[in-house]
């Protein structure tokens, strides 16, 4: 049984996807505007959750998009990340006029030792429970071994 602590940071806004006018203007900007933020949290291995919505007056976000950066800082996993891009090209045309957030997770205590294929499975553990609608279904079936505690600020995940 894999036990996991993630702490869920407050949401980094972004920007409205539609203020570009093609996926790919939307997809070179967020990429760049992630390069240039000035986090720390960016700058670690662990989770990422892309949400979008408004904060106020009430928070009310929806799950886009859950990834994980093992090995590399999410900063690097987003800026490098190259090929068929469909995520972020579902963000731009399922999102384009609403705000979007990141939420970046990381890794308070884990009960096995870290390794891609065990982060891996955790991302398909918060994909299976949190259905993002940027996120294509995981193939790892062996998630229910898996019990994840999101603390901090995981809305709109379950804990």
């Amino acid at each position: 049984m894999i036990k996991i602590v993630i702490n869920w940071s407050e949401p980094i806004e972004i920007f409205k996807p539609k203020k570009y006018n093609t996926d790919e203007k939307f997809i070179h900007h967020f990429q760049k505007f992630i390069s240039e933020i000035d986090s720390p949290l960016l700058e670690k291995e662990g989770f990422y959750c892309v949400v979008a919505g408004s904060l106020t007056p009430e928070e009310k976000l929806s799950t886009v998009l859950i990834e994980e950066s093992f090995g590399k800082s999410i900063k690097e996993k987003i800026c490098r990340k190259k090929g068929h891009m469909r995520e972020y090209r579902c963000i731009y045309k399922n999102y384009g006029d609403e705000n979007i957030f990141i939420k970046v997770g990381i890794v308070e205590s884990l009960n096995v030792g870290h390794s891609e294929e065990v982060y891996r499975k955790i991302k398909c553990k918060l994909i299976a429970d949190n259905s993002p609608s940027c996120n294509e279904p995981c193939s790892v079936s062996d998630t229910l071994d898996i019990e994840i505690i999101n603390t901090g600020n995981y809305n709109p995940l379950k804990k």
